[in-house]
């Protein structure tokens, strides 16, 4: 069974469609947004528990490494994140 290409895409060319589209968009948009109605009270709560967790971790971390300052030169010789001491070990 042979088909014409020419008269299958001509038939498909002629055809109308059998909806209107066009507002099939903002429709779906306004689904989505009636669908995230946002739980203001409790994403603020969440919000300021991560916040404070956040600040004690950070609190913490700088109470810890402020002990013992590290000299930290860029051009210094044994610097101890430099790559060639991180490559090559301390020697």
């Amino acid at each position: 069974m042979q088909t014409n290409l020419d008269d299958v895409l001509s038939a498909w060319r002629e055809r109308r469609p059998q909806a209107d589209l066009s507002q099939l968009e903002p429709r779906v948009w306004a689904a989505i947004a009636a669908t995230r109605a946002p739980d203001v009270a409790g994403l603020l709560s969440v919000r300021a528990a991560f916040v404070a967790v956040m600040m004690i971790a950070g609190v913490a971390a700088g109470a810890a490494s402020s002990a013992a300052p590290a000299e930290a030169s860029p051009f210094g010789v044994h610097s101890p994140y430099a790559p060639s001491t991180l490559l090559e070990g301390a020697r």
